[in-house]
């Protein structure tokens, strides 16, 4: 074998290498970011079953927004308290959509002391907007609802293609009949 052959052989295996290298890269490049999304969407499927039992045992509810950011959403309810499990003696909790820079993207955050900065345990992460997360459905013959609308993508680069919707009404069932979200 000439050198010119071995040359020409050895630039023919890194080509393929090269191809095969490409292959493995993008295959894991594509499991890092599938396990992303996955997790953000579970992450989003848990936190909307907490604020499901949060608000579902709620004595009153408040949408509104996140104090000195109005586009951030959040949800105010009062808990009942002590030892009777009524609303005679309630705890606050909030529920509040938001991230440090106040640009996407922004993590679902409940907190339990009182109303202002959205500063509590993050609960989902990789939610691409702050924007009518919350929503209030009151009717004079049914029972409040919370309207809740959780838009999760773990890469923002590729939206609208990966984007996620979980979708819930959630009734506040120790309000009264006609309530409304205040």
């Amino acid at each position: 074998m000439t050198i010119a052959e071995l040359l020409t052989t050895m630039a023919i295996l890194a080509f393929v290498m090269t191809g095969i290298l490409g292959v493995f890269v993008g295959g894991l490049n594509a499991t890092t970011d599938m396990n992303e999304r996955f997790q953000a969407q579970q992450d989003a499927r848990i936190a909307l079953t907490a604020m499901r039992n949060d608000i579902r045992g709620a004595c009153t509810a408040a949408v509104g927004t996140v104090t000195g950011q109005a586009a951030n959403s959040l949800v105010a309810l009062t808990e009942p308290g002590g030892a009777n499990g009524d609303c005679s003696t309630a705890t606050q909790v909030t529920w509040c959509v938001d991230s440090a820079s106040h640009a996407a993207p922004f993590t679902l955050q409940r907190q339990t002391t009182g109303a202002g900065a959205c500063s509590g345990t993050n609960r989902a992460r990789s939610l691409t907007t702050n924007l009518n997360v919350f929503t209030c459905n009151t009717s004079a013959t049914a029972r409040p609802q919370i309207l809740v609308a959780l838009q999760v993508d773990a890469n923002l680069v590729s939206t609208p293609k990966g984007l996620y919707k979980l979708t819930d009404a959630i009734t506040v069932r120790n309000a009264a009949v006609g309530g409304a979200c205040t």
